[in-house]
């Protein structure tokens, strides 16, 4: 008798559960999104704290030529906005 339920399942059954598998999978899509998305801001984060140390430690080994590119840089963007 439980097989023949299951055939004769009324529409409006057949929706909600329909309803209910779709929502559980778009669950689980968003969670599986969100896993992914921390974990390459995490990678992210760590590349640019990585790339922030090698930059400070370049710019006070080299403090006078660190001033003299920002110059350089300064007056050539001063040049192209002019």
């Amino acid at each position: 008798m439980a097989t023949t339920k299951a055939k004769t399942q009324d529409p409006k059954q057949k929706i909600e559960d329909a309803c209910h598998l779709a929502e559980e999978a778009t669950s689980e899509a968003v969670n599986s999104l969100k896993d992914k998305t921390k974990e390459s801001l995490n990678e992210g984060s760590e590349k640019i704290k990585s790339v922030t140390n090698q930059t400070e430690s370049i710019i006070k080994e080299h403090p006078l030529l660190s001033v003299g590119c920002a110059f350089l840089a300064g007056w050539a963007i001063s040049k192209l906005i002019k």
